[in-house]
């Protein structure tokens, strides 16, 4: 089953790596991809809490917990499973070596930008920032793997575990709220 995956995270980023390289897309996707990165979401998250109203107070304390968990989780399975960045094991990939540590799963980045997404999403529930929300994360992944630092795996990875930790501090959150 491992290696069925690895062949598929093989082949997708190499399609995306020789079929849609672009001079532009390199650059938007370098810009895009500080969306997800530990000094913009502490910056997002200190910005907010600076800001006057309680819902902005507790949305600053709820989103930085969640990111404290899901680092730790990533630094825990990053450190344990060591799998080498793409670059390291597909020789023919032209990467852009940018936002990197020395292991690939889970996406870290991808991490932090579905952890914000997810937890904005939920204090904005119906309105359209919701999905600009979710958008910008989809794209800090996919610039992941556009920038051949990451496999398709190691993204799909990063975005359950930010998601998944919104999710579990916005239920605690609405538990605190009620009792």
């Amino acid at each position: 089953m491992i290696q069925k995956i690895q062949a598929w995270d093989a082949r997708v980023i190499l399609y995306i790596n020789q079929h849609f390289k672009h001079k532009f897309l390199d650059y938007f996707f370098i810009g895009v991809t500080y969306l997800g990165s530990e000094v913009f979401a502490l910056g997002f998250i200190l910005a907010l809490a600076i800001l006057p109203g309680s819902a902005i107070d507790s949305f600053s304390l709820y989103a930085a917990a969640a990111l404290v968990l899901a680092s730790l989780t990533v630094g825990i399975l990053k450190n344990t499973i060591k799998r080498p960045r793409p670059f390291v094991s597909l020789y023919q990939l032209k990467s852009l070596k940018i936002g990197i540590d020395e292991y690939s799963f889970p996406s870290g980045h991808t991490t932090a930008a579905f952890c914000l997404a997810v937890t904005s999403a939920l204090v904005t529930r119906g309105h359209m920032a919701s999905g600009v929300y979710l958008f910008l994360a989809l794209l800090v992944a996919l610039s992941r793997v556009y920038l051949g630092v990451h496999y398709p795996s190691d993204v799909l990875a990063g975005g359950f575990i930010g998601s998944f930790y919104a999710v579990f501090i916005h239920m605690i959150q609405e538990v605190i709220q009620y009792v």
